[in-house]
């Protein structure tokens, strides 16, 4: 009798151990990408602050009448990829916060902006203050970079970025070379400019990069 009661203990448990798995683990949608895990909204605050919210929906287009909502643009708001090279997986979500400088003392980020780095304005504190209208440039992203057996989930990250002023309609993830390695990169596309850009991580200089010109 004490072996059937700890059989169905361990039936009762190895059924509960993997439903938290598999409620964990990130679902696939129709079109091949990930669905965002059920507690990403949750993990988005606790590692960048309340202010920051998982951008659930598709920022409006400009002008509706030559680029509807539908877009036909996948609108991606979670993926995954060893984007540093270090073999643990790095979280990539897109979000919204109006004050996104505001936390990154308390939440250990750090607001970059490669885009206008790459025209010599480096100073995050500067560019977050050039206003647009521009729904492409008003999301933000950002990126947890794994560390041990949990990876972007663990509790205290390796590191935690928030990219500002990013112009994209929607994301994925590529390969590009660059100085003759391939890295995973997060790969931009703007519909309306008919352009992809792409950002990432440069060993180097131990910074993110912007380019539209990396081979992929």
């Amino acid at each position: 009798m004490r072996l059937v009661r700890l059989a169905w203990l361990f039936i009762v448990l190895f059924f509960v151990t993997w439903g938290w798995i598999l409620w964990k683990a990130p679902k696939s949608r129709a079109d091949g990408y990930p669905q965002p895990p059920a507690d990403l909204e949750d993990i988005v605050k606790k590692q960048f602050g309340p202010c920051f919210s998982v951008a659930r929906e598709r920022s409006a287009m400009k002008v509706n009448y030559l680029h509807p909502q539908d877009n036909g643009l996948p609108w991606i708001t979670f993926l995954t990829a060893d984007l540093d090279g270090d073999g643990v997986e790095d979280a990539i979500i897109v979000a919204r916060c109006r004050t996104p400088l505001m936390d990154q003392g308390s939440h250990n980020y750090r607001v970059v902006d490669p885009y206008y780095t790459n025209y010599g304005y480096g100073n995050a504190r500067v560019t977050a203050q050039f206003a647009t209208t521009d729904p492409t440039r008003q999301n933000l992203v950002l990126v947890i970079h794994g560390a041990g057996k949990e990876a972007w989930r663990a509790a205290v990250p390796k590191a935690k970025f928030v990219f500002i002023n990013l112009p994209f309609d929607t994301i994925s993830v590529t390969q590009v070379t660059y100085k003759k390695r391939s890295t995973a990169a997060i790969n931009l596309t703007e519909e309306e400019e008919q352009l992809s850009s792409v950002v990432f991580w440069d060993p180097k200089t131990r910074r993110y990069q912007w380019s539209d010109s990396v081979g992929q």
